[in-house]
């Protein structure tokens, strides 16, 4: 069974047609939502299977968020409701899946790889000039986490994968969800060395399949772009931002 979390900030009426459009494309995987928007909001959701994350590390510059919170109370919602997954699946709001057999991929990618832990661009960025790397190298709070728990020879070896879109085996979260991970240290850096420490294997899902080629940073994606791509059978695309023309592309993936 994969469970798949989803982090939203958006209005109600937004994230409630997101959770519809996922469990039409999707009906064998089990979804639940991470909600980092105003309370009040949060309340007005009908979508049942949802938790609110009032942490103040999902806000402020994406450059320092960390989704650690996220990672942990998605793994207290499934063990509350007695769901035992074999795999947990992380992705972002703007992250939109664009062919029923994503979660198929998913599992045939992990499966096929052998690791705990799939992400895109994830790599170990140690002595490299990646920035992350570059700002967290000399991080005394950092390095003094990873040196608590490594089981590796090199303690102060730092990896780093994309946020959106993590692939972690469910002894990976259940791992995550003993630790004290509140420190400031960006989610990209933080999850995949905290991992890599635990003596847990990692990988980058672009090694084994091309279920992340629609996934970057940025430019975002437009409804326009996504009519031409979609007859390419693209498997999802990451970030479209613009709420608004959601509707219309639920039903074009829908409708194919």
């Amino acid at each position: 069974m994969i469970v798949h979390s989803v982090l939203s900030h958006h209005p109600a009426h937004v994230v409630d047609a997101m959770m519809r459009f996922l469990g039409t494309l999707g009906p064998q995987t089990v979804f639940c939502l991470g909600y980092g928007g105003p309370r009040e909001e949060f309340d007005r959701i009908a979508f049942p299977e949802k938790f609110f994350l009032g942490d103040p590390s999902l806000r402020g510059r994406i450059e320092e968020q960390n989704f650690s919170c996220w990672i942990q109370a998605t793994g207290a919602w499934y063990r509350r409701r007695g769901i035992e997954p074999d795999l947990v699946h992380f992705t972002e709001n703007d992250h939109i899946p664009l062919r029923a057999d994503y979660w198929e991929e998913l599992r045939r990618t992990i499966e096929a790889s052998g690791r705990d832990f799939l992400g895109k661009w994830c790599m170990d960025r140690t002595n490299t000039n990646e920035q992350s790397y570059l700002h967290y190298r000399d991080d005394a709070r950092l390095l003094g986490h990873l040196a608590a728990l490594s089981v590796r020879s090199d303690p102060r070896t730092i990896w780093g994968a994309l946020a959106d879109g993590m692939l972690m085996r469910r002894t990976a979260v259940e791992a995550l969800t003993n630790r004290d991970l509140s420190l400031p240290c960006f989610t990209e850096i933080l999850i995949p060395s905290t991992l890599h420490h635990l003596g847990f294997t990692l990988g980058d899902f672009d090694a084994w399949s091309g279920i992340f080629r629609g996934v970057r940073h940025r430019p975002a994606f437009a409804l326009d772009g996504l009519r031409e791509m979609i007859p390419t059978k693209p498997w999802c695309c990451h970030p479209f931002k613009d709420v608004g023309s959601l509707p219309e592309l639920y039903e074009l993936i829908l409708r194919k």
